[in-house]
């Protein structure tokens, strides 16, 4: 009880070492939020529309019928049978419209329940009529306008946040280092007094993590804010995708920012908020190793007479 006390009190006499730490630690801690909820949000996202696109599956000609100077038109599929095509029970539906483009002039894009449902749905295509040189495929080129623009972002993100926790170790450990030695004589005291290495090592580390506890509550509402402003100025100099802009396969996707193409709707989930927690401690805790290294090596005499 009185170790936890003495820390009390230290954080009280000492409020502009604790501030600066504070406020270190809190910029990290923020920095981490915001990395580590984009990082969670994009991989979560780019998750389902993953699944959504395999789901979705486009009927066009082979390129070999084209380039050896197939007649086109006599290959080419009718709208009626486009339509037909989408009564079928292997589909959640389909976007159909008349584009003028390509062999038939018709965009068809079917939206499969299953993606294991592909086969069985090319089959039945062609028993309703699409010719053998067509090829019945996922839309590859919606995967591309969609996925490279989150996936950058979940890449992004992650890079950020090593890099954030990495000299956030690294600054935690230097700043430890440096209180430790302006409170050499306090701690060469206690030792002096009879107080055991591990408990005055006990009571460094309960200030720490009371500050960083603190800093964790403050960066978290921090983050939470910034997460949107950050990952909409990420999301705002990449090429923008317009796949989802079909209104069938923005339903078909649950998380928030599905529907919308100029960015994400980053949310904190509570397995983030953990996350971070657990990365605010282990920051703490570094910083704690370093304290009580230098506690080991320093005996009470020694200090004392250095201080005289």
């Amino acid at each position: 009880m009185y170790v936890i006390e003495h820390a009390l009190r230290n954080l009280y006499k000492s409020p502009g070492r604790n501030i600066l730490l504070g406020a270190i630690i809190f910029a990290i801690i923020t920095a981490t939020s915001v990395s580590l909820a984009i990082y969670n949000t994009s991989g979560h996202i780019a998750g389902e529309v993953l699944t959504a696109l395999k789901c979705a599956v486009r009927a066009a000609p082979r390129m070999q019928a084209i380039t050896a100077g197939q007649n086109q038109a006599d290959a080419a599929v009718t709208l009626d049978m486009y339509l037909l095509f989408a009564e079928s029970e292997y589909l959640d539906g389909a976007d159909i419209r008349e584009s003028g483009r390509g062999a038939d002039g018709v965009d068809a894009v079917y939206y499969l329940r299953q993606p294991s449902m592909l086969a069985a749905f090319e089959t039945e295509m062609r028993g309703k009529g699409l010719p053998d040189d067509y090829i019945v495929r996922t839309d590859e080129a919606t995967f591309d306008s969609v996925m490279g623009p989150v996936e950058s972002l979940n890449s992004l993100s992650l890079t950020f946040l090593i890099i954030v926790v990495a000299l956030g170790a690294g600054i935690m450990a230097l700043l430890s280092a440096i209180a430790i030695r302006e409170r050499k004589y306090e701690v060469g005291v206690l030792r002096a007094m009879g107080m055991k290495k591990k408990y005055v090592a006990l009571g460094l580390c309960i200030e720490i993590i009371i500050v960083t506890c603190i800093c964790y509550a403050l960066g978290m509402c921090a983050g939470a804010a910034l997460s949107q402003p950050v990952s909409d100025s990420m999301m705002s100099w990449q090429a923008q995708p317009t796949a989802l802009q079909s209104s069938s396969l923005a339903d078909r996707l649950d998380e928030p920012g599905a529907e919308r193409l100029g960015g994400i709707d980053i949310f904190v989930s509570g397995a983030t908020a953990l996350q971070i927690f657990g990365i605010s401690i282990l920051l703490a805790s570094i910083a704690a190793v370093a304290s009580v290294g230098l506690i080991t090596k320093s005996e009470p005499i020694k200090i004392l007479m250095e201080r005289n």
